[in-house]
C-alpha cells in the first residue's frame, strides 16, 4: 500500500517509494530507499521536500540498536558514514530478504502451473541495480550467506546482482544492464518443476536425479515463453549451462553461437554457486573461486570471465585478509592498479595476538596479502567493532 505522508512524520524503517521530485541529487537519499539512518530523514527535510510516498508493505519496524559484544563497556555501534559499505549493507540485507520472498512466491506459482508475471520482477531488478550502483560489493556479500532451504531463491537474487555488475563493467547501456539483471533473476525458473527432495538434497545427486535436474533450462525457457518474455530472457534461461568449448547442455552450443547474455550468465551462475556454503560443502572464498575458474579451460568465454573478475574483485570489499607482515586487515577499496593489491585497514597483530591501532594502507605500496582469513580465525575477533574499524581514518 502506497501512502503520502508529511516529511515530519518520517521514521526509521519506513520505505521511500517516491520522493515526488526529480531534481534531487544527494548521496543519502533517492527513490526506493529503506530509511536506516537519521541523517537520511534530516536530508529529505533540509532539501525542502514536504511530502513523500511511503510503501507500507515494504516498510519494517526499526530493530534495536546493535550492541557490540565482548567489551566490558558495551556500546552502541556508531552509524556508518554516508555511502559507505556498511551503510549499503543495511539496504542490501533488506533487498535480499524481500527478493528471496518474491522469487519464492514466483517459483510457487510456477509449480502450480500458473503463468508468471515477468514484468512484476522489474521493481526488484531496479532495487538491486540501485544497490550495485551505490556499492557493488555489499549486496553480493550479503547474498553469499544462504541458508539451505532458501538457496535456490537467494541464488537467483545473487546472479541478478552479479549480472548487473558485469553489465556495468562491460559498459552496457541501462536497458541492457536491467535486461541482464532480469535474466539473472529468472535464469533458474525451470527448477520450480524439480522435486524439492532433489533440489535440496544435501549430498551428491544420482545419475537419474542429475538427468532430471538437467531439464530445468528447457522447462524454464518454456515457462518464460508462455509468460510472453522477450527472446533474451528465454535464451538466458535456456543456455546458461552451455560451455564455450561446446561441452555444456542442453544443446552443446559452442563459442559465439552462445549469446553474450548466456555467456555472462554462465560465469555469474557458477561463481555464486561455488562461493556459497551448502549443506554438503563449504563455499570457496572469492580468490580461490577465481583461481579455479580461470583454470577451467573451455568452460567460459575468457573476455567475459576477465571482465567479471574486475567487476567482483579478487578480494571483495569487507573481506578480512591476512597480510604477509603478520597483521589482519579489512578490505575497504579495490586496488586501482592490481586486483591483488586493494586498500585495507589493519586492526590486529597475529604476532602479538592483540588489537593494534587501525591504519589504512594501500597494498600497492609494497605490501601483500597472504590469504583470506578463514571463518575459524574470524572467531578470534568477534569482540572487534568492525564499524569502528571501517570508520577510523
Amino acid at each position: 500500500m502506497i501512502k503520502l505522508i508529511p516529511t515530519q512524520e518520517l521514521q526509521l524503517g519506513m520505505y521511500i517509494h517516491k520522493l515526488g521530485v526529480f531534481w534531487i541529487k544527494h548521496p543519502l537519499i533517492c527513490n526506493r530507499l529503506l530509511l536506516t539512518d537519521p541523517r537520511q530523514i534530516a536530508a529529505i527535510s533540509e532539501c525542502g521536500i514536504e511530502q513523500v510516498w511511503i510503501d507500507l508493505e515494504k516498510s519494517v519496524m526499526p530493530k534495536p540498536a546493535e550492541i557490540v559484544m565482548g567489551s566490558e563497556n558495551r556500546s552502541i555501534a556508531p552509524a556508518p558514514l554516508p555511502g559507505s559499505f556498511l551503510n549499503e549493507l543495511a539496504q542490501a540485507k533488506y533487498i535480499c530478504q524481500q527478493g528471496t520472498s518474491q522469487v519464492k512466491d514466483m517459483f510457487g506459482e510456477a509449480r502450480l502451473g500458473q503463468i508468471i508475471d515477468v514484468n512484476g520482477t522489474m521493481s526488484l531488478v531496479e532495487e538491486i541495480t540501485g544497490s550495485i550502483d551505490r556499492h557493488p560489493s555489499a549486496l553480493i556479500s550479503v547474498a553469499r550467506l544462504k541458508n539451505h532451504d532458501d538457496y535456490t531463491y537467494l541464488h537467483s537474487v545473487a546472479v541478478c546482482a552479479l549480472m548487473i555488475g558485469l553489465g556495468r563493467r562491460l559498459q552496457l547501456d541501462d536497458q541492457q544492464v536491467r535486461l541482464a539483471g532480469m535474466g539473472g533473476l529468472l535464469h533458474d525458473l525451470g527448477k520450480a518443476t524439480v522435486p524439492l527432495d532433489i533440489l535440496n538434497k544435501p549430498g551428491k545427486l544420482t545419475e537419474a536425479e542429475f538427468e532430471q535436474m538437467r531439464k530445468h533450462p528447457i522447462t524454464g525457457a518454456e515457462m518464460l515463453f508462455n509468460a510472453g518474455a522477450g527472446d533474451e530472457l528465454i535464451d538466458i534461461a535456456l543456455h546458461h549451462h552451455e560451455k564455450f568449448d561446446g561441452s555444456g547442455y542442453p544443446h552443446g552450443l559452442k563459442g559465439e553461437k552462445i549469446s553474450s547474455f548466456a555467456r555472462m550468465a554462465a560465469v555469474c551462475d557458477v561463481y555464486d554457486a561455488v562461493t556459497s556454503n551448502r549443506a554438503y560443502r563449504d563455499g570457496w572464498n572469492p580468490s580461490e573461486a577465481m583461481h579455479r575458474m580461470a583454470n577451467w579451460n573451455g568452460h567460459f568465454d575468457q573476455t567475459f570471465f576477465y571482465a567479471f573478475v574486475k567487476s567482483v574483485g579478487i578480494y571483495p570489499v569487507g573481506t578480512l585478509v591476512r597480510l604477509v607482515s603478520g597483521r589482519v586487515a579489512m578490505v575497504v577499496e579495490p586496488g586501482e592498479k592490481s586486483l591483488l593489491r586493494p586498500k585495507v585497514k589493519v586492526f590486529w597483530s597475529l604476532i602479538s595476538a592483540r588489537a593494534i591501532p587501525v591504519e589504512t594502507i594501500d597494498l600497492a605500496d609494497g605490501f601483500s596479502c597472504d590469504s583470506i582469513v578463514s571463518p575459524e580465525d574470524i572467531a578470534q575477533w568477534q569482540h572487534i567493532n568492525f564499524s569502528e574499524v571501517w570508520m577510523t581514518e
